[in-house]
Formats: structure tokens, sequence, C-alpha cells
């Protein structure tokens, strides 16, 4: 019986880890030392190594739960049209939103992310196979080729101190889209 209340302060704990380290990351950032992020979560070293081995395990399952946002909008949008340049606009907020785990993740050169890469990939084409045969994304642009373009927006951004702010962000969104798609980018709408 006492096993049960373990779990949940296992679990709490868990998720008290990763708002931690969405918050004090993307204050402080990717290089922020784990005792802040422990510390801020309210939990010991000990609790926080006892979940994630290191920082990129932490990386990893913050990841995982983009991953899985992605994959049910993913379902949401499949029979859309539009649903391939939704999707990219929706992983282009979330990148934005939190550009230390791109980083974290372009840093990484263990292949321990391939997995959830591969499973944002596989979110997206079924998306792109529909909007091919809708016409709405240029011909032979592939999943990959989103893919590829998420890192250049957050290299734009990081390179152009102009691009940071509200209009420049619109308007790193319109180019991308435009590459990418037939239809007219959201933000001209």
């Amino acid at each position: 019986m006492t096993e049960a209340p373990v779990r949940r302060d296992a679990a709490r704990n868990r998720a008290r880890l990763l708002a931690a380290a969405r918050h004090v990351v993307a204050e402080r950032g990717p290089e922020v030392p784990l005792d802040e992020i422990a510390r801020e979560a309210g939990v010991s070293r000990t609790t926080l190594h006892r979940h994630f081995a290191d920082r990129e395990a932490l990386v990893a399952a913050v990841l995982q739960g983009n991953v899985e946002e992605i994959e049910a909008r993913a379902r949401d949008l499949r029979e859309r049209d539009d649903g391939a340049a939704e999707l990219f606009g929706h992983v282009l907020d979330v990148q934005v939103g939190t550009p230390w785990l791109a980083q974290m993740v372009a840093q990484e050169r263990s292949g321990g992310l391939a997995e959830l890469s591969d499973r944002t990939k596989a979110a997206f084409e079924p998306l792109m196979a529909h909007a091919r045969a809708a016409g709405t994304v240029h011909p032979g642009v592939t999943a990959d080729d989103v893919l590829l373009a998420l890192p250049m927006m957050m290299a734009a951004l990081a390179v152009d101190r102009r691009a940071t702010g509200p209009e420049g962000l619109s308007r790193a969104r319109r180019i991308l889209h435009r590459g990418l798609f037939t239809t007219t980018p959201p933000e001209s709408r």
C-alpha cells in the first residue's frame, strides 16, 4: 500500500523538474547549473539525478513532451489541406518560445534524441503527403525540408538582431512559409 504514494511523489517530482527546467533555462540559458533547476523544482540534486542521469536526459524529457504535442496536433490536422503549414507554424511557435531547447538539440552529438526527431518527421509526413495532393506545398518539398527550415529560423534570429522583434519574427516566418508552401503565410492573411 505504501507504493502508490511513492509513485505519486515521484511523478509529481518529475513534473516539477520538467516545469522548472523549462522556466529556469528559458530565463538563464541552456548551461544553467542543474542545481538551480533542482532548487526551482523544490527537490534535491539527488532527486533530479534519480529522474534524469544528465542534462541530455532532462532535455530529452522536455523534448518528449513537445513531440507528443506535435504528434497530437498532427493527428488533428491530418485531413486539412493546410495541415502541414499549420503544424509548421505551431512548431515554429514552440521553437521561438524555447530557443534553448533548439540550441541543446543542435549541440547533441550522441544521437540520443534521434528517436524524437524521427517521431517529429513521422508526424509531418502524412500532412506533407496530403499537402502535396492538395497543391498547398511546393513540388518536391519533403518533411525533411520542413524540419531543416526550423533551425534555419533560429539561426536567422540569432544572427540578425533586427529580426528578434515581432516584425522580424513575422518576416522570417513569411519567408520560410513562402519557400515551403503555396498558401499565403498566416501573418499576411
